[in-house]
């Protein structure tokens, strides 16, 4: 434990039982941050006139957007497949559209691990 670190109570309560458990002040804000993380890949996404403009970096992530979940399952070469809800993947290349449930999306670039593309 660092030096002149404080310390914190974490507790959980199963069936009336309470248990304490002792942990540095550190550790607790390293725990506290780590979903954070995951959050922080760099997407982002502006709508403005019927049309979302997207960029989303990594594959696996789920964006809502109009009411409707999309994951993008997979970028590489100049492509990327996505899902809506549970429908089944569409894979779309750079330039090309296609109908995905409801929306249509349009890719309008890919570089590497980063898909930008605009959803109407």
């Amino acid at each position: 434990m660092v030096k002149g670190a404080s310390m914190v109570a974490l507790f959980s309560s199963t069936g009336g039982a309470t248990m304490y458990r002792r942990v540095s002040i550190l550790a607790a804000l390293t725990l506290a941050a780590v979903p954070l993380l995951g959050a922080c890949r760099g997407n982002s996404y502006s709508c403005s006139g019927g049309v979302c403009h997207v960029t989303v970096n990594g594959a696996g992530q789920t964006l809502e957007l109009k009411d409707n979940y999309i994951t993008v399952t997979r970028i590489s070469g100049d492509a990327m497949t996505v899902r809506m809800g549970t429908s089944g993947t569409v894979t779309i290349a750079e330039g090309q559209s296609s109908q995905v449930g409801p929306v249509t999306i349009k890719v309008t670039s890919v570089n590497g691990d980063e898909v930008k593309f605009d959803l109407t």
